[in-house]
């Protein structure tokens, strides 16, 4: 019978526990995305009418109005009859929600007109943008 020496080797390993540091940067992440506010853009830069008087605004909902009567929203064109369903999806998404038509100078006033009726009926607060 033979003897096998042992000998103990006691490895001093520093291991970082790293799961709680992932926590945390997960925890943050999820902070960081359920509270950005998301800026959508029209899809078109209408040449704007001039005014007297202007005021600095930032919306959260951005609708454009082209020459030919076309409601641009999130780079889409929308008839004025399928707007409704689209601007609702974005008030129930961020209720708080105000918004800004951009309508060239060369658009018909009853599109822009129809469109503040449609907003004041879903309760969002409008401005028309000018220059």
């Amino acid at each position: 019978m033979s003897r096998r020496s042992r000998t103990i080797v006691q490895e001093e390993d520093a291991e970082l526990n790293m799961t709680p540091m992932l926590d945390v940067v997960f925890i943050l992440l999820i902070f960081f995305i359920v509270t950005s506010v998301f800026v959508k853009t029209p899809g078109i830069d209408p040449f704007k009418p001039e005014a007297e008087t202007a005021k600095s605004w930032q919306p959260g909902i951005l609708i454009a109005i082209n020459a030919q009567n076309e409601v641009w929203i999130d780079k889409r064109p929308y008839d004025i009859s399928e707007v409704r369903p689209v601007i609702t999806a974005m008030r129930d998404e961020n209720p708080k929600a105000q918004a800004i038509i951009i309508a060239d100078k060369d658009a018909e006033v009853g599109t822009s007109m129809a469109l503040q009726n449609m907003m004041q009926d879903l309760s969002i607060t409008t401005r028309v943008s000018t220059e």
